[in-house]
């Protein structure tokens, strides 16, 4: 199936990836409207985006891939929409261009039009902060009209409403889909125009009346979190699926929240496997192999991850996130301080194991502290 942000990334991201972090939300079980005063909807699901507030002026552009073959409908609900004057040129706000709605394949996608130029007005602050697109309405315009084929309104909310459908099937099987590239946000830089970059992007997955799942290992192009590896990297040798790497001792015992880069790893396509060894119940461990970007048996690499490097950690491997490579730098993220008695054991991470089965117990870069698991 196409690949519906690369058809968007070009235009959605001007420079690389800064500290800005959007959390993307499937809610399972809700209406996107107050389920009408009912607790939960069962059947409907909604996603949302909140950006952080510090760093950045707001989402720019989105991309969502949920579970194939489980969605019976799917609406884009981020706002779009024309301010007009006979006469004059016709302006454009929101997210009016690359939108997007597969429910076959569970994607959602849109950004503001850079196409359109002058007649482009940005909207800040999306995901940040309520707000009503009525509001930027030039000098002797007429009103705000809405342009979507869903009807969301000029009126929004934080956390921004992306999208709503409906699912069949049991909750536990409709998740996010684990490393796909069409998962991805981008924020805008400032207020100054229409400058942007890609962001640290953090899916959770919560069904109504019961718990938040959220992804609490990741891999970003800067660092989200204190570096805790000796000699601040873990340094990578070799190219395109024939890695090694050193293992290296954390600076600190019982780390909830630290990570490292990894040097060096190329830019080629694939996969990047991070390999966590965790201090935890056996109840925190399976949470953590629930969450969104966690792989299991059905991964290719599954089995031949564990058996390569379960002798290497204590206890063995206990949980694999995977993500897609990316250009430019990349840094390991783990921050387990939302998780109580769950802190890192050991780290590694293994890029483009594509010849995993004939590497044996090479191609892995370990952080290593030797605690024994709860």
């Amino acid at each position: 199936m196409r690949k519906l942000w690369l058809g968007v990334i070009g235009l959605a991201a001007a420079t690389t990836a800064n500290a800005a972090v959007v959390t993307f939300t499937l809610s399972i079980n809700d209406d996107g409207f107050g389920n009408g005063g009912a607790v939960s909807t069962p059947g409907s699901f909604a996603v949302y985006a909140q950006t952080s507030a510090a760093d950045n002026s707001g989402l720019f552009a989105f991309g969502v891939d949920l579970s194939d073959g489980v969605i019976d409908f799917i609406a884009n609900m981020s706002p779009q929409g024309q301010f007009r004057r006979t006469g004059f040129p016709t302006k454009f706000v929101g997210f009016s261009a690359g939108v997007t709605e597969d429910a076959p394949g569970g994607k959602i996608s849109g950004l503001p039009d850079l196409a359109k130029g002058v007649n482009l007005i940005p909207a800040y602050h999306f995901g940040q902060n309520s707000g009503d697109l009525s509001s930027l309405k030039p000098v002797s315009y007429g009103n705000y009209f809405d342009s979507s084929p869903n009807a969301p309104g000029s009126a929004y909310s934080a956390p921004l409403l992306l999208g709503i459908g409906q699912y069949h099937g049991p909750d536990s099987a409709f998740v996010w889909q684990a490393g796909s590239v069409d998962n991805k946000a981008s924020v805008y830089i400032d207020t100054a125009g229409t400058n942007s970059a890609i962001a640290t992007l953090n899916l959770q997955r919560v069904v109504l009346g019961g718990v938040v799942v959220t992804n609490e290992v990741t891999l970003s192009n800067t660092p989200a979190s204190p570096i805790v590896a000796t000699g601040g990297a873990i340094l990578v040798q070799g190219s395109n699926g024939l890695y090694s790497s050193e293992v290296d001792e954390l600076t600190s015992p019982a780390v909830i929240n630290g990570g490292a880069p990894i040097q060096t790893i190329g830019d080629e396509a694939g996969n990047i496997y991070i390999l966590v060894g965790i201090n935890g119940t056996a109840a925190d461990i399976a949470a953590i192999n629930a969450e969104p970007n966690a792989v299991g048996a059905s991964d290719s690499q599954f089995a031949l991850l564990h058996a390569a490097y379960d002798s290497q950690f204590l206890g063995g491997v206990d949980a694999i996130f995977k993500y897609p490579n990316f250009a430019g730098p990349k840094n390991v993220n783990f921050d387990f301080s939302g998780h109580p008695g769950v802190s890192v054991d050991q780290l590694a991470a293994v890029p483009e194991p594509t010849t995993i089965g004939l590497m044996a117990v090479a191609g892995v870069g370990l952080l290593a502290r030797r605690r024994r698991k709860a």
